[in-house]
């Protein structure tokens, strides 16, 4: 009888014990796996979560990288995730892993990983060859310049018109027929009857003056 009770005893402990064991088993089956590196000049992040709760009633795991600032990855996921992230290794690289389950806080976790830089940086030498340049003055022959004929015509004379002097010589105005049988010499018969006219009034005046003094004496 005795034996019976610690056989139920130890059945009992064991059963809370697998008990125990089963109900913290998920909690121990979160794995976050975060591998960072720079080699062959690159830089690398690989990240691996296992084992996590899966998706249930609207609720769902979710994961966000960034890299220097700039995110990379913003996606949801089930039981697990694997992604693998890339940089040039010429500067030091800053990863930054940001991880929500929905089954609990404690599963939750934000993880940075700084990656050095693994690429030596190349100095390049500049050799400056200065060259002295040479100037060459060109020597240039005489010049021969050829004076072309003198083609200037000589001015034309003036044309002086001529002058043509003309002398007109008045034609002689022929005296008609007067009726008194002269014979027409070509003189004008005016002037003869004017100097007689004179004398006869020179006679008749000097007649009247010697009346008169022989009258007085």
């Amino acid at each position: 009888m005795q034996f019976a009770r610690v056989g139920a005893l130890v059945g009992a402990v064991t059963a809370a014990v697998a008990a125990t064991v089963f109900t913290a088993g998920p909690a121990f089956a979160h794995t976050p796996n975060l591998t960072a590196k720079c080699e062959d000049g690159t830089t690398t992040l690989s990240v691996k979560l296992t084992a996590y709760a899966e998706s249930s009633q609207g609720k769902t795991n979710h994961i966000t990288v960034s890299l220097d600032g700039k995110e990379l990855e913003n996606k949801d996921f089930g039981r697990s995730f694997e992604g693998s992230y890339s940089a040039s290794g010429d500067a030091k690289r800053v990863f930054v892993v940001k991880v929500t389950a929905h089954d609990g806080d404690q599963y939750s976790f934000e993880k940075t990983k700084t990656v050095e830089a693994c690429v030596v940086p190349t100095t390049t030498t500049t050799t400056t060859t200065t060259t002295a340049e040479t100037t060459s003055i060109p020597t240039s022959a005489p010049s021969t310049t050829t004076l072309p004929p003198d083609t200037t015509e000589p001015p034309a004379q003036s044309s002086v018109p001529a002058t043509t002097t003309t002398t007109t010589t008045p034609a002689v105005v022929a005296v008609g027929d007067t009726g008194d049988g002269l014979a027409n010499t070509g003189a004008s018969i005016a002037i003869p009857l004017v100097i007689g006219a004179v004398l006869l009034g020179g006679g008749a005046a000097l007649l009247i003056v010697l009346r008169r003094r022989a009258a007085n004496d």
